[in-house]
């Protein structure tokens, strides 16, 4: 369900072949931006989009970070509430599932830029990204249940996030949580002020541009193919990664000898 925004923020171009996000990379950096005016409302169709884009990046080996933001003053409102009906409800949790299992499989650290109001499927959507950077004036929640509905994949990611308690509290409860709040409670990585959130992400950014991008990727799955599994197979599950992926990498060597040599690598991301 959506949360009713009070006024319209500002919409933006689209990107080719596309009417509801723009999707770019360069410089090692994959940037996909909601852009649906007035609320980055997902649609059905916006969540095909989305996922097409997380599909695309499959292939591009030369990415090292995939950044999730939104036009004008929302992030998202959530879903659109004319597919919360009939045959469309079905469609619109499978195509949210499906951006939510493309998140997980993706190989590529993941950021999600949060400028505004996250509410319902747009705040699950920020929270399931590796990385989570809000300004101040940001909010979170799940107003759902006022509707007499709930967001299945909120159900089953908020309590792994947050805890039981606090995710029942923000489940059953409805009420929106402040960008600290939602830092506090684990939902985001760090809120800052809204005057220094650009500059917070191109730092950030600038770090992984830095870094090796299959050494990145590699990290990343190993971290997050264990998330599920008992501590002794996650062990395994990351140890099979070093062994047998990353110490195949090119980058490795590179970075071992820099590292003995005391000068900064020079990585060929291969």
């Amino acid at each position: 369900m959506a949360y009713e925004p009070q006024d319209d923020p500002y919409g933006s171009t689209r990107g080719e072949g596309t009417r509801f996000i723009k999707f770019e990379t360069r410089d090692g950096v994959a940037r996909l931006t909601l852009s649906r005016a007035p609320a980055n409302v997902l649609s059905i169709e916006m969540m095909e989009e989305i996922s097409a884009a997380l599909d695309a990046l499959e292939y591009q080996r030369e990415v090292k970070l995939v950044v999730i933001s939104a036009d004008g003053k929302y992030f998202s409102a959530g879903f659109e509430l004319a597919d919360h009906q009939g045959d469309r409800a079905y469609l619109m949790l499978e195509n949210f599932h499906r951006i939510f299992d493309g998140l997980v499989k993706l190989d590529k650290p993941t950021l999600a830029v949060v400028g505004g109001a996250a509410f319902g499927a747009g705040s699950i959507l920020a929270a399931a990204c590796d990385f989570a950077l809000a300004g101040a004036s940001a909010r979170f929640g799940h107003p759902e249940i006022k509707g007499g509905v709930f967001n299945p994949l909120a159900a089953a990611l908020l309590p792994r996030l947050v805890g039981r308690k606090k995710a029942m509290e923000i489940l059953l409860l409805g009420g929106a949580l402040s960008a600290a709040d939602a830092e506090r409670v684990g939902l985001i990585t760090r809120a800052v002020p809204d005057d220094k959130l650009e500059a917070e992400v191109a730092q950030l950014v600038q770090r992984f541009q830095e870094g090796s991008a299959p050494v990145l990727q590699l990290a990343r799955r190993a971290v997050a193919g264990g998330l599920d599994l008992l501590l002794p197979d996650a062990a395994r599950h990351a140890e099979d990664v070093y062994l047998n992926q990353l110490l195949g990498t090119e980058d490795v060597a590179e970075g071992l000898s820099a590292v003995m040599a005391k000068r900064k690598p020079v990585w060929k991301d291969r």
